[in-house]
């Protein structure tokens, strides 16, 4: 078994820093067995990782920018990984993040993920569905980088998607950039529903639509609470029985 990447900082630091095809991983867990064990895999994938045990560590870290996701374990000494989380967003970090959570603990995914995490994945986990967790997350922000940023404008209210708002007569309610991807590919199809899987495929970055998680599900729950709070916000997202959702609210050209 490889030594723990943490004990010697320059050592990881060599291996994050070279030219790797597969993106830069910050990978912070506490457990050394699954934390040694998922540094070899993804370098063996190509990607270059930096792996730290400590939440105030990999806050710290990941305030020098630079990475293309952070995967998190949510039991963490220092600060835990929800934690972590909410003062990356609080910062306008934006960079994916992927929770490893303990199987069963609802609270803390739904905890998660409203406070801005991408998706999570219980342990124990398969090596085939993390790296296509993880491979799906990094694709679908790689072609949001491309995608010219736009406003759309329904009814009173104005959706920004740079700045992760939706502007209206009544204030400000502020987005994640998960929640602003959903409402940008649901009002682009407003004509027709969209069903989970498509948006695991499009939005998520997945290629298999039929993965097991209720990401979707949470999203989709604290997405329309928020917009209760912009004037006919509520209608906005509609549930079409057996097919999915589709955007119900006033576009404008």
């Amino acid at each position: 078994m490889p030594r723990d990447l943490t004990s010697d900082p320059s050592v990881t630091d060599a291996k994050a820093t070279s030219d790797k095809a597969g993106g830069r991983v910050l990978l912070v867990e506490d457990e050394v067995p699954i934390r040694e064990g998922l540094t070899e895999l993804f370098q063996s994938q190509g990607f270059a990782v930096v792996a730290l045990g400590d939440g105030l560590a990999a806050l710290e870290r990941a305030a020098g920018g630079g990475f293309d996701l952070v995967m998190l374990d949510i039991m963490l000494p220092g600060m835990d990984g929800l934690g972590v989380l909410t003062h990356l967003r609080s910062r306008g970090d934006h960079t994916p993040v992927l929770l490893l959570t303990a199987k069963g603990a609802e609270d803390d995914i739904v905890k998660g993920l409203e406070a801005g995490a991408d998706d999570y994945v219980p342990k124990p986990f398969g090596i085939h569905e993390l790296l296509a967790r993880v491979k799906g997350l990094l694709r679908r922000a790689q072609l949001r980088e491309r995608e010219p940023k736009k406003l759309i404008t329904v009814g009173e209210a104005l959706i920004d998607l740079d700045q992760l708002v939706v502007r209206s007569p009544s204030g400000e309610v502020r987005l994640t950039a998960r929640e602003c991807s959903i409402l940008e590919f649901l009002a682009a199809r407003a004509h027709r529903p969209v069903g989970r899987d498509e948006l695991l495929v499009e939005v998520w970055g997945y290629r298999d639509g039929s993965i097991q998680t209720r990401t979707v599900d949470v999203h989709m729950q604290q997405l329309r609470a928020k917009l209760k709070a912009v004037p006919g916000g509520a209608e906005w997202i509609g549930t079409v029985r057996g097919r999915g959702y589709r955007f119900e609210g006033p576009l404008s050209a």
